[in-house]
């Protein structure tokens, strides 16, 4: 896997050149993504902005794909002790919470009524000891399997999409079994899309940092060609913030960019849909040393939008908009810069989620139909 070298962040690069390289179809190397990472100029980053958008319409046309659905998390109690934000892990903290049957079976009826088709599901945190009330089992695994079984049976049309790499990790640990056995289990019982949220960035001196219990680069890796193989799609994100380097950030879209390039012969590949998120605000936790503090604002997200384009575009043609709930002004500046899909309709921000809240952020199609016709382009709902 290629990474980035001292040699190659030292070697003088022109942005001009790199976006009309881009531009002919050439992909970009990492050293070349950094550089434009770190542009700073206005008038590179209108360059920037424009190659983006070109190469967008150029490989996905005026299409804005959003999904019709809904975000379920079972708890936010969790085992994997993060040092990064402080949110509930242990049964009694403040916010900390766990879904019943009639909390699960409230939100598909929200569901039904606003006829939505899809549920992004996950334990949320992980912790050993999950017990949804009105669905017990005699232990985490099987309570998974009760669950999806569950909205399985009360929404059979319903597409569930959920987990992550790191959750199936946690399940293989804590039941002895293989993720392939995990995985299958849950491809049975309703599951068809295996979501990237807690990824952070694929860089193992990051996720030490972030959560050290989490699973490592090449275990994540092996869970996802394991789905992969089972004809899950899967999606990739980024979650970037203050603990990485810019040149991590990369790092990160480059191990992305090089799984897929192995299954390039394959009719569909690993990775369905890229969707690049940021941590905006600073670790409550006093943490030394942190890079990426000065790389989390707005201009920083719409860079890293433009840049997720150039070098993953090819590779990831369908890729979200960087944004945060109530930023509707946002999401349009990320369709500018390269972006291609929204989200949910009914959305809930992961790190407010990790804080204790349960409350969805609604916007309805109209909303959203709007946010993109009113940038000149065309919506589609993302089955």
């Amino acid at each position: 896997m290629q990474n980035l070298t001292p040699t190659d962040t030292l070697k003088p690069l022109n942005t001009r050149s790199i976006l009309d390289a881009a531009l002919d179809g050439n992909a970009i190397s990492p050293a070349e993504a950094l550089h434009l990472l770190q542009l700073t100029r206005e008038n590179d980053l209108h360059r920037l902005r424009e190659t983006a958008d070109a190469l967008r319409k150029r490989q996905v046309k005026d299409t804005v794909t959003y999904r019709s659905g809904a975000s379920l998390y079972l708890t936010n109690l969790c085992e994997l002790e993060p040092a990064l934000y402080p949110y509930p892990h242990k049964p009694g903290d403040a916010g900390a919470y766990t879904l019943s049957i009639d909390d699960i079976d409230a939100c598909l009826e929200r569901m039904s009524a606003r006829q939505l088709q899809r549920i992004t599901l996950s334990a949320g945190g992980t912790w050993p000891y999950l017990q949804i009330p009105g669905l017990e089992a005699p232990n985490t695994l099987k309570t998974y399997a009760k669950v999806l079984r569950h909205i399985r049976e009360k929404a059979p049309t319903l597409r569930i999409e959920g987990f992550s790499p790191d959750e199936v990790d946690f399940l293989c640990v804590l039941s002895d079994r293989h993720e392939r056995y995990i995985l299958e289990m849950m491809q049975d019982h309703g599951l068809n899309t295996l979501g990237g949220h807690g990824v952070e960035v694929l860089s193992n001196p990051v996720r030490q940092i972030i959560s050290p219990k989490k699973a490592s680069v090449k275990r994540w890796f092996e869970i996802t060609e394991v789905a992969h193989r089972l004809e899950l799609t899967v999606i990739a994100k980024i979650e970037a913030g203050p603990v990485e380097t810019l040149q991590q950030r990369i790092q990160h879209l480059n191990a992305l960019r090089t799984f897929q390039q192995m299954h390039a012969d394959e009719q569909a590949k690993p990775f369905a849909l890229f969707i690049p998120q940021m941590w905006i605000r600073p670790p409550a936790k006093p943490i030394q040393n942190l890079p990426g503090l000065a790389h989390c604002t707005h201009t920083d997200r719409l860079k890293l939008t433009a840049v997720t384009r150039l070098f993953l575009g090819e590779a990831i043609p369908d890729q979200g908009v960087c944004w945060v709930p109530n930023a509707d002004r946002e999401i349009q500046d990320a369709l500018q810069w390269g972006a291609s899909h929204i989200g949910a309709t009914d959305a809930l921000s992961y790190p407010v989620f990790l804080a204790g809240s349960r409350s969805l952020e609604l916007m309805s199609e109209a909303d959203l139909q709007r946010l993109i016709t009113e940038t000149g382009r065309v919506p589609a709902i993302r089955n």
